[in-house]
C-alpha cells in the first residue's frame, strides 16, 4: 500500500478527534459565558440543546416547580427529538449552572428556522413548560413575552398559543356547564384571531391565513422533530376552526 495513503489513513483519524475537543472545548467555554455557539450547524442535537438552553431559563425563575418541568421537558424530547444524541441530565445541569443570553439562542434559532410557524413552535414549547404547573406567573409571562419578540414574532403568535392550551385544557375537563362552554369559544375565537361575533366567512377567512403559516405541509424540508410538532400544534387549531365553524 501507497505510504501516503497509510499516513492518511493513521493520521485523519487523529486529527479529526484533535478538532472536535478543540471545537468543543470552544463550545463550553462560550457557554459559560452566557453565549450559544453560533456556529453550531442545524442539527437535532443542536437544536435540542438550544430548547434545553431557554427551557432551563425559563425553569429559574420558579424552581418550586422545577420537578414537574424537568418531566414535561424529557417527555417532550422523548416525543420529538427520537434520533438526537444527549445526556439530558447532564446537559440541564450544566444550563442551570451557566444560564445562557436568551439573544444569543434565538439569533441562532432565527438563522436555521427561517418561517414564523417553525419559530413559533419555540414558543409553543415553552409556554407548555411554563403551565406545567396549572398557572402562568407574571414573571414567566413575561419571559415568554422577550422570547416572542427576539423571535421577531408578532404578539398575536403568542396570545394564539397562550389560547390553545387553554382550550386544550378545557377540552380535557370531564363535566361541561354553559360558563366552560362559553370559555372554549372565547379561547377558540383567540387562537383564529377573530371576534366573538365573527361571522363563518370570516372564521374561514382567518384559518386559511393561519394554514399558510402552521400546516404541516409547509414543514415537509423540515426535522422530524419541527414537523411531529406542527402537526399536534395544527390539530389543536383545527379542533378550535371546528368548535366555531359548526
Amino acid at each position: 500500500m501507497n505510504p501516503w495513503v497509510v499516513a492518511v489513513l493513521f493520521f485523519l483519524p487523529l486529527v479529526l478527534s484533535i478538532i472536535y475537543v478543540i471545537r468543543r472545548n470552544k463550545s463550553v467555554k462560550l457557554w459559560k459565558k452566557g453565549i450559544f455557539p453560533p456556529y453550531l450547524s442545524p442539527k437535532e442535537d443542536n437544536f435540542l440543546e438550544a430548547y434545553l438552553a431557554l427551557g432551563a431559563r425559563l425553569m429559574i425563575i420558579d424552581y418550586q416547580t422545577t420537578k414537574g418541568k424537568v418531566q414535561f421537558i424529557n417527555q417532550y424530547f422523548a416525543r420529538y427529538f427520537k434520533f438526537a444524541n444527549y445526556n439530558f441530565s447532564d446537559s440541564l445541569v450544566f444550563s442551570f449552572r451557566h444560564p445562557i443570553r436568551t439573544e444569543t439562542v434565538t439569533s441562532w434559532l432565527k438563522q436555521h428556522v427561517p418561517s414564523e410557524g417553525g419559530r413559533s413552535q419555540i414558543v409553543y414549547f415553552l409556554t407548555g413548560l411554563a403551565m406545567v404547573s396549572g398557572n402562568l406567573s407574571r414573571e414567566e409571562l413575561i419571559f415568554l413575552k422577550k422570547i416572542n419578540i427576539e423571535l421577531e414574532l408578532k404578539d398575536s403568535h403568542l396570545t394564539q398559543i397562550l389560547s390553545i392550551f387553554a382550550f386544550y385544557y378545557q377540552k380535557q375537563e370531564k363535566k361541561q356547564n354553559p360558563e366552560t362552554k362559553t370559555k372554549g369559544n372565547k379561547y377558540a375565537c383567540e387562537i383564529l384571531g377573530v371576534s366573538a361575533n365573527a361571522t363563518k366567512e370570516e372564521i374561514k377567512k382567518a384559518y386559511r391565513k393561519l394554514v399558510k403559516v402552521h400546516h404541516p405541509d409547509i414543514f415537509v424540508n423540515a426535522s422530524s422533530s419541527q414537523q411531529k410538532m406542527a402537526e399536534e400544534k395544527f390539530i389543536e387549531i383545527q379542533a378550535a376552526y371546528e368548535s366555531l365553524i359548526t
